[in-house]
């Protein structure tokens, strides 16, 4: 049997994080959102640069939140519709912030890096790299839903856990519309969310468990799969009851099928009164 569906993986003591599963015949995949080049350059670069011009409405069309108070980056939190921006596959709400005009700001405060895009004229080049694991903080609302003290122009401020997104919209003296005047060096070059793999668990022999290790406890809606040589799913977490039964049913025929593929293939070696 095969099936894929969306999970929540929850790896050490980090915060769960949305992960596609893969079952397959004989393995189960793990699989995280990347951003991967898919055209021009045949090499994975981490890091891209994007230079965006500023526009008098939606200013450069971004977003922001975190900041290193927070022992967090500044991350993009909101990207404009139809603008060049997003409608070029460059940018995507994750993407931590490296560096503004060549100003690095892996550790910048969150007003700090505000204040950098507001004085970074008529045109930013941004150096980014997508986070695999979007931290909390991106799943908080919007300024105008959220109870933190909004970021307003007037005032100076802004919180690291809303989007200051107002502070880089304003630029009284700019008419031009939002446009990409230099893409990264490579011409052709593409980038696009893809899932890849980040854990294969072979299913033959393998064993999975709800149980908290050491206990009896269950844990409602949660499993993991232990391949032979110990390697370790993680705690998946299912977005339903329904789900978590369908997905142990599912990984239990597998690794029943694969085991009995295996003794006949074993028995085949020996006469019938030795034979599993």
């Amino acid at each position: 049997k095969t099936k894929t569906g969306i999970c929540l993986l929850q790896d050490g003591n980090q915060e769960p994080f949305k992960v596609r599963l893969h079952l397959a015949k004989d393995i189960l995949m793990i699989q995280e959102q990347d951003v991967i080049c898919v055209s021009g350059e045949p090499f994975y670069s981490g890091e891209r640069t994007v230079t965006i011009r500023r526009q008098t409405v939606g200013g450069f069309g971004l977003s922001i939140k975190g900041g290193a108070e927070h022992n967090i980056p500044v991350v993009i939190s909101k990207i404009s519709k139809e603008q060049r921006a997003e409608l070029s596959g460059l940018l995507f709400i994750g993407d931590a912030i490296l560096q503004i005009n060549g100003i690095n700001v892996r550790k910048c405060r969150h007003e700090e890096v505000v204040q950098v895009l507001r004085n970074a004229g008529e045109e930013v080049t941004l150096t980014v790299s997508f986070l695999k694991r979007a931290p909390a903080f991106l799943k908080l609302p919007l300024n105008e839903d959220c109870a933190c003290a909004p970021s307003d122009q007037s005032s100076g401020t802004s919180s690291p856990l809303c989007d200051s997104g107002l502070h880089l919209n304003y630029h009284p003296n700019n008419t031009d519309t939002l446009s990409c005047s230099s893409w990264p060096a490579s011409p052709g070059l593409r980038w696009e969310k893809r899932w890849c793999d980040l854990r294969l668990i072979p299913l033959l022999h393998s064993r999975f468990s709800q149980y908290l290790p050491g206990s009896d406890l269950c844990r409602q809606n949660a499993f993991q799969v232990i391949a032979v040589d110990g390697v370790c799913s993680g705690i998946i977490q299912c977005l339903s009851a329904e789900d978590c039964i369908d997905w142990l049913q599912a990984i239990a025929s597998n690794i029943s099928n694969l085991t009995k593929h295996n003794i006949k293939k074993i028995n085949r070696n020996f006469p019938v009164n030795q034979q599993v």
